[in-house]
């Protein structure tokens, strides 16, 4: 499919903006990645795959393997954010990483369900929302 992005542009992308002196330049670049409604095809075929999996057993590896990649990513941002002392001190990385890993899944959710009612914008301002919540402004 065209325009699909590959793990290692992904890496690529991870690696450019983590880490950073700059929470708020992190911040924007990671949710102004974050294109669930501009890659609304990728995000409904990802949706109609962990569905099937729910059903057909020779898919839950990789549908795991996927979500077990997504949540590393997560928890890698979180970490190295960590690190450069953005983040509320204290925080439990492995309950944000689900926690962020879950708003992901539901914003792509709802890109994919109701594109009349949710825009781009909205959803990337839920998400530098939650990434402000999470460093402490």
């Amino acid at each position: 499919m065209a325009g699909r992005r590959q793990p290692s542009e992904v890496a690529s992308w991870v690696n450019s903006v983590v880490p950073s002196n700059s929470y708020r330049r992190n911040r924007s670049e990671l949710s102004d990645g974050f294109e669930p409604a501009e890659r609304r095809e990728e995000s409904a075929l990802w949706l109609s795959f962990v569905i099937a999996a729910r059903t057909r057993p020779e898919l839950r590896s990789r549908a795991v393997g996927l979500q077990t990649g997504l949540d590393a990513l997560v928890r890698r941002v979180l970490i190295e954010t960590e690190r450069s002392g953005a983040l509320t001190p204290g925080l439990d990385l492995e309950l944000e990483t689900r926690r962020l890993s879950a708003l992901l899944d539901g914003l792509t959710l709802q890109a994919v369900q109701h594109p009349d009612l949710v825009g781009p914008d909205e959803l990337r301002a839920v998400l530098r929302r939650h990434l402000d919540t999470l460093a402490g402004s």
